[in-house]
């Protein structure tokens, strides 16, 4: 028996770990875990430390403070407690790559670590790693699944920690930066100009009232949140039409969701949807090109 260990941080002690990377990169390296023993039925999942302990989202008073340890619980039976730390620290360690590279292999414990390929690896799991998600759920963050935004326009505008820069340097491609609130304001009047004016708005965001005052000034429009990350991604996956940020929180959405999205220039960082998809990936600045017009009024209208 092999064992697959998704390793969120470099200081992982078991039982909590010591800062590390938002719930949208972490997730990848969860995902190719549970995916990797899905395909190799002799390997057993690890159960994750999934506590962290970080000071920057206290420091900045976020809402959320990034603990990670309320999202999920182990429903699926994988390893945990006393018998994860006899694993951890007796068994051999090898890395992903070695594994792939070397499938002949026994007793051995696989670290999942990073996120560089993004989906790459799973872009063809994204079933597979949304019922594992949805499994696991903590209680709380269930009510997220049952989410209807399928006849609606949702957003996702993140702001929170991300840096606030000039449209020009969002258009250059500079990443962890906020989309000008502007910008989604065009694409919702721009989508409603398609669809009618009467389509209900969803706005998920970790910024303040005031930061979104532009749009939640516009009629119809409903902020919403299911109170954590894996909620609220959840939740958008469930999207009529989608309105990405820059953020791998937008893009596990767009993963699990497969809907149709638009996204600002330069800020796709990757496209998720295959040809065996029915939505698209749209990339608008100003205004939504006019060919793409049949395909979202039709999304809206035939759910």
């Amino acid at each position: 028996m092999n064992y697959a260990y998704p390793k969120l941080s470099d200081k992982d002690l078991h039982l909590f770990r010591v800062g590390g990377a938002g719930l949208g990169n972490i997730l990848f390296t969860y995902a190719r875990a549970v995916v990797y023993a899905q395909k190799h039925p002799n390997t057993q999942v690890i159960w994750p430390t999934w506590l962290s302990l970080k000071l920057g989202p206290i420091l900045r008073r976020e809402k959320d403070k990034r603990f990670y340890h309320d999202l999920f619980r182990n429903h699926s039976g994988y390893i945990n407690g006393v018998k994860k730390s006899a694993i951890l620290l007796t068994k051999k360690r090898i890395s992903e790559k070695e594994a792939l590279e070397n499938p002949d292999f026994d007793e051995r414990v696989i670290e999942f670590e990073g996120f560089v390929e993004a989906f790459t690896p799973i872009m063809h799991d994204s079933k597979a790693v949304y019922d594992d998600l949805v499994k696991n759920l903590a209680k709380k963050n269930e009510k997220a699944v049952s989410f209807d935004g399928k006849k609606a326009i949702c957003m996702h505008v993140r702001l929170g920690d991300f840096t606030r820069v000039t449209w020009e340097e969002v258009l250059q491609g500079k990443h962890c930066s906020s989309i000008p609130i502007e910008w989604y304001v065009n694409m919702a009047k721009d989508l409603r100009r398609i669809v009618g004016e009467d389509v209900k708005i969803y706005i998920f965001s970790d910024g303040t009232d005031e930061e979104l005052q532009p749009l939640l000034a516009l009629p119809n429009v409903e902020r919403k949140t299911f109170g954590t990350a894996i909620g609220d991604i959840l939740a958008l996956a469930q999207s009529g039409i989608f309105v990405a940020s820059g953020s791998s929180f937008s893009m596990w959405a767009r993963y699990l969701g497969r809907m149709t999205t638009i996204m600002f220039p330069n800020q796709v960082k990757q496209e998720i949807l295959q040809e065996y998809d029915n939505g698209k990936e749209i990339v608008a600045l100003e205004k939504i090109s006019d060919e793409y017009y049949k395909l979202i009024k039709n999304t809206l209208r035939n759910i």
